[in-house]
């Protein structure tokens, strides 16, 4: 007997109308959707249900999507779920805006819901292949993951188990921020409530910048928040 693995789509939308086209339409292609129309709701019903996707209204209420975006992207959790915003501007710098914020993609409305699915699948592979992929190349820098090794311009670098996960979750969240408190839950296993201060990944952070050489300076300092490596670089998954 074969089991078919539903997965589960949230959609952050505030226009009921479009929430009718693309409700039946996911449901129609095999995923669960949850529909929420309000922004306070959607944060919820992420947290709760922790989506396969995220299909998020710019202008969704009361706080609007790059603010939900960026929680989400903060949250360890949920940093890697994909997300789809969609707006009504035509602005480049509305999508520039949105990307650095943590969206994988972007629709411009009035949208084909073609247009819609071909980006969701797309969104499917690319997930699924960063699944099984163990090898990672931002700019000089190399990571194996299966042989745990690490390369600067084709040089070894010899680097602690926690600096090597530390490097490893920056390189797989290809530039989105990740707030002190989520590198502790990552990499050293802690959460909030326990006793071990955020000033220990600055510390390792500092190490890490300091073996990888100039490379390090990719590292970037998001002040009062975290870290992120610079997505400027070439970045590839094989």
């Amino acid at each position: 007997m074969i089991t078919t693995i539903k997965l589960t789509v949230l959609v952050a939308e505030h226009d009921e109308d479009l929430n009718q086209l693309m409700g039946p339409l996911l449901e129609q292609e095999g995923f669960d959707v949850l529909l929420v129309t309000d922004g306070n709701e959607a944060l919820k019903q992420i947290q709760k249900a922790k989506p396969d996707l995220i299909i998020i209204d710019r202008m969704i209420p009361p706080m609007g999507g790059i603010r939900i975006c960026r929680r989400v992207r903060m949250e360890a959790d949920m940093a890697d779920i994909p997300i789809i915003m969609l707006n009504a501007s035509t602005d480049v710098s509305e999508k520039i805006l949105a990307l650095d914020a943590g969206a994988d993609d972007y629709l411009i409305r009035p949208f084909d819901m073609d247009e819609l699915m071909a980006k969701i699948k797309a969104l499917q592979r690319r997930t699924l292949a960063a699944r099984f992929s163990s090898l990672i190349k931002a700019g000089t820098i190399e990571m194996d993951l299966d042989r745990w090794q690490v390369s600067v311009a084709g040089e070894t670098v010899n680097l602690t188990i926690k600096e090597y996960r530390l490097l490893q979750e920056l390189l797989e969240a290809k530039g989105r921020v990740l707030s002190r408190d989520a590198l502790l839950e990552r990499v050293w296993g802690h959460g909030k409530d326990l006793d071990i201060h955020t000033r220990t990944v600055d510390v390792h952070i500092g190490r890490l910048r300091s073996k990888l050489g100039e490379s390090g300076s990719n590292i970037i300092t998001v002040r009062n928040i975290g870290y992120r490596i610079d997505i400027s670089l070439d970045w590839v998954r094989h």
